[in-house]
């Protein structure tokens, strides 16, 4: 493993500002025009007013009826992605606690936590500080939206009785601790990129890993502690910069975390609680220096959405800021999520024990990172190459 460091590798050069879920494109890409939440939005930001017009057409494309072809395809995305909205609800991510408490040595009750997130599928857990400076400011994609047509994992109207955030709601959230988790994708279905088969597979993890999520944060309040689960239809945290904190990887320069054994591939939950819990350390895996000679993401971007130059300063840290308004208008223009800056980067291998070797090394000796590139772009490639769809997938149905 890389080596463990008492500080994340991540530069802080002025006061950490938390970030508004509200400025998030997939908050305002689901901003109906002329609703009263768009009209509100843009009476605070008229200079993204005319951008997120054009965010909001790509994606009400998406589900266009269409020949039975796109309705099968529409099928693959309904049936990994809708679900999830179900385990958005208040009572499934922060229900009730048990009244007897259960304390437990911090150092038995993180290992039993770990064990049981592997158990259930999760191929990495680290727990560590949770830093209020990555706590969303403000509820910018509650689980329901008056009206809300395209992408209906969402719930459309607001129920009776609902007592959860709603859109423009201060989040504040009382815990210390985060356990940070991490899902890998199935690499060969992901490089299947710009097709439904690639969205399928990103939203069957999602999904899992949202189950995950829920599962562990009902063990913890069924032992008296207060947790809360963070997944793709519920996050009140950035969950890359916890994950960072917690020592599952590096921010890379394309925007995800790196990890060691599963590279750009995974996704990321969180569980945040207030029960006592050992910490682990954040890792340096050397990728500032690597992300800065390797560029592969950035040349291969479609739209250049990922930067080739120097991070900047973004809320108080230091670090490669991709175009994320690019990134998801090339996504509408696709149709489905591209991950081709996933599946191209040189970490993003399978876990097998020469690539377990190289990942050692790179992580470890500075010097060897400039052949290693190099080396991956002989037997992998520098350009992005797509996989077919999957058999199953390319079978003509009658």
């Amino acid at each position: 493993m890389g080596r463990r460091v008492d500080q994340p590798t991540y530069e802080i050069v002025g006061p950490l500002t938390r970030f508004d879920e509200r400025d998030s494109v997939f908050a305002r890409e689901r901003l109906r025009p002329g609703s009263p939440l768009e009209r509100a939005y843009h009476a605070l930001h008229p200079e993204l007013k005319e951008i997120d017009r054009r965010l909001a057409r790509f994606i009400e494309t998406v589900d266009e009826p269409g020949e039975r072809g796109e309705q099968l395809n529409t099928a693959l995305y309904q049936c990994s992605f809708g679900p999830v909205a179900g385990l958005a609800l208040p009572d499934i991510v922060d229900g009730p606690v048990a009244e007897r408490r259960v304390h437990v040595p911090p150092d038995l009750a993180a290992r039993r936590i770990k064990a049981i997130a592997r158990h259930l599928d999760a191929d990495e857990v680290r727990i560590g500080p949770l830093n209020p400076a990555w706590v969303y400011s403000h509820r910018g994609t509650p689980p329901f939206f008056d009206y809300y047509r395209p992408n209906p994992p969402h719930f459309a109207g607001l129920p009776d009785g609902y007592s959860g955030l709603r859109w423009g709601d201060p989040i504040e959230l009382p815990h210390t601790t985060a356990i940070s988790m991490a899902f890998a994708q199935d690499r060969r279905l992901l490089r299947t990129s710009g097709t439904p088969f690639s969205d399928f597979e990103v939203g069957r993890v999602y999904a899992h890993s949202a189950l995950v999520a829920t599962q562990v944060a009902a063990y913890i309040r069924a032992l008296g502690w207060s947790a809360r689960a963070h997944h793709m239809r519920h996050y009140d945290v950035l969950v890359v910069p916890v994950a960072v904190d917690a020592g599952l990887g590096e921010l890379g320069r394309c925007g995800y975390l790196i990890n060691q054994r599963l590279g750009a591939n995974p996704r990321l939950v969180c569980v945040t609680t207030d029960m006592p819990l050992a910490l682990d350390k954040p890792v340096d895996l050397g990728l500032q220096d690597f992300c800065r000679k390797c560029l592969k993401c950035a040349t291969t971007c479609p739209v250049q959405a990922i930067p080739r130059g120097e991070p900047v300063v973004v809320r108080g840290v230091r670090k490669w800021k991709i175009d994320e308004v690019k990134c998801l208008l090339y996504w509408g223009h696709l149709g489905t999520a591209c991950a081709i800056c996933q599946t191209v980067c040189p970490w993003s291998k399978p876990p097998t024990l020469p690539h377990r070797l190289v990942a050692e090394i790179a992580a470890h000796i500075p010097a060897a990172r400039r052949f290693l590139i190099w080396a991956d772009d002989v037997v992998y490639g520098r350009e992005f190459r797509p996989a077919p769809p999957p058999r199953w997938g390319s079978e003509t149905i009658e």
